[in-house]
Formats: structure tokens, sequence, C-alpha cells
């Protein structure tokens, strides 16, 4: 694993390029028109979406990040197993989250990994939802009419964009942790490494727990509260002490409503209303455990819903 520095610039799509495209497929007017049908059916096409974006999007030289040497189903790109997700960081490890953080730098590794024929372009187009595969979300798109098929085909291009690198003019910078498949993975296990530091590999299997949740929604409002440039925190410490918790507690009880969304965001805000007043970057680590842990089984044992109630 090459060690990077905060200094290293890695190969990437121009930033004011991409950003450009992005924006001319998503405008208002742009919606069913025929620069959305041309971008669709070349990502049904790896071959014809390779020429389309390298005709569109210049790319900044720099360090290549190498592909994943494995072939990847449809399924396994768009969630990948835990497995996966731990090769793929032991593969990038060294990557500084100022560069993973970035729309342009995934949308080429994303490009890149079509272009060795390890994804096709057509599985971007996949929305996660029930056995339509992105080709089929794509041609049903062609095959509407009328407000349908503008509809359609503003979602799939969408859907193609935030899986390709992250959609940030449309869901803000969290996306890039979020929707793009390749990057929410380096991101989940970077949590892993960093807040199980020096703990074992057992506190491992319980934050993976908490990092790979079956719920997409789930890591959503995890991502928005401790990984994106929005997070409460201004202390690592703080963030990890409040995972350790989290995943101790669901080690517990594997049945724990905190495996929800919904209860995730009530510790969420709970957390928050602390930190507004209380610095908890200034609190002793002991009193900080402690006030998680009161926080955590509070909405784990729904104490806090029957006082609100």
């Amino acid at each position: 694993m090459a060690t990077t520095t905060e200094a290293t610039v890695y190969t990437e799509f121009e930033e004011s390029g991409y950003s450009r495209l992005r924006r001319f497929l998503i405008r208002k007017s742009a919606k069913g028109s025929p620069a959305q049908r041309e971008f669709l059916a070349a990502a049904r096409d790896s071959g014809k979406f390779l020429a389309y974006m390298k005709n569109a999007v210049a790319v900044r030289e720099g360090i290549e990040l190498q592909p994943l040497a494995e072939q990847m189903s449809e399924a396994e790109f768009g969630n990948p197993p835990s497995d996966t997700e731990q090769r793929l960081f032991e593969a990038w490890g060294g990557l500084t989250s100022r560069i993973a953080c970035r729309t342009e730098f995934w949308g080429l590794v994303t490009y890149r990994h079509i272009e060795e024929g390890r994804i096709e372009s057509s599985f971007l187009a996949a929305n996660g939802g029930g056995n339509v595969s992105g080709a089929q979300r794509i041609d049903a798109a062609f095959n509407a009419a009328g407000d349908e098929a503008t509809s359609l085909l503003d979602g799939c291009v969408r859907t193609v964009l935030r899986r390709l690198g992250g959609l940030p003019e449309a869901r803000g910078n969290r996306s890039v942790y979020v929707n793009c498949p390749l990057a929410r993975a380096w991101w989940r296990e970077r949590l892993v490494s960093e807040v199980a530091t020096n703990e074992g590999e057992g506190l491992e299997r319980q934050i993976r727990a908490v990092v790979h949740p079956e719920s997409q929604q789930y890591w959503e409002e995890l991502v928005t509260f401790v990984v994106s440039r929005n997070s409460v925190f201004g202390s690592v410490a703080v963030r990890d002490i409040l995972i350790r918790t989290l995943a101790a507690v669901i080690d517990e009880n594997p049945t724990t409503p905190l495996r929800t969304a919904d209860e995730l965001k009530r510790v969420c805000r709970s957390v928050s209303s602390v930190q507004a007043s209380l610095e908890l970057s200034v609190v002793p680590p002991e009193d900080v455990k402690t006030m998680m842990w009161d926080i955590v089984k509070t909405v784990a044992l729904g104490e806090e819903r029957d006082r609100t109630s």
C-alpha cells in the first residue's frame, strides 16, 4: 500500500469541466432532452460511455489509482459486501480524506473500472430497487412516452452521475460519501480503521455492524453526522466514542431499534443538543463516554420517547 501525503496529486476529472457537465445534464430545461438521451444511450454501452466521457471532460494528470483486480457483478458494485470493502480499503488505504472527498477523483476512479472491464457502465443506472438492472432502467426510460419519459430519463441521468462520483449539485457534499459505491466503501472502512484503532478485531466486527448497515438511509444519517464536512464534531475522539458506544449497544442487542435510521437520528439529535451547550471536545474522555452511554441507552430503551409523548 503506497503512502499518500496531503500534497499528492492523483489523476482525476478536471474539476470545472466535470462540474459543468453535471450541471448541464441536470438543469431544469434538460429534463427529457436530447442531451439526456445521448448521455443515457452512451451509459447503456461501456465503449460508448468511455468515448462520451473522454470527449466531454478533460483529465488532470497525476498518480493513477490502480483499479481493483476483481471483476464485480452489478449487485456487488452497487452494494459491496463487507469483505469486498475491506479489500478495497486495503488496496487504497493510503488515500487521504482530502482526496477521498472529491467527486472528480471518484468519478475518474469509477471510469477506470469501466475502462478496465471491472464493471459495466450500465451498472451506474441501477438504483438498488428490486431486481431491475441499470440497463433495464435505461431501456424503460427510452420506451416510455410523455411526462413519464421525461421523469424516467431525468431520474436515470441523475442516478448515473451519483454513482459515477457523486452529484453535489443536487445532494450536497454528502453525495460522494453516500451515492458513489466505491467512495462509500472506502469511507466505511476508513471509519472502521480509525474508530477501532488499537482496540482489536472484536471491535472491528462491531463497528462494521454500524457502518455497513442494511439501510442506505442509516448510512446517510451517519455520514451527515460524523463524516461529511457538515459534521457537528470538531473532535475525532468524540466521534469515535459515539460510534464505539453504538457498536457496543447493538452488539449486546442485535434487534435493538438503534439499527434503524429513525433511531439513529434520535441519537444524533440528542448529541447535537448536548454539543450546542457544551463543547464536548474539551470534556474529559471518560465523561464523554458516560454521556454517550446515557444518550444511546436512553434511545435504545425508549425512555426518551416516553418522556416526550
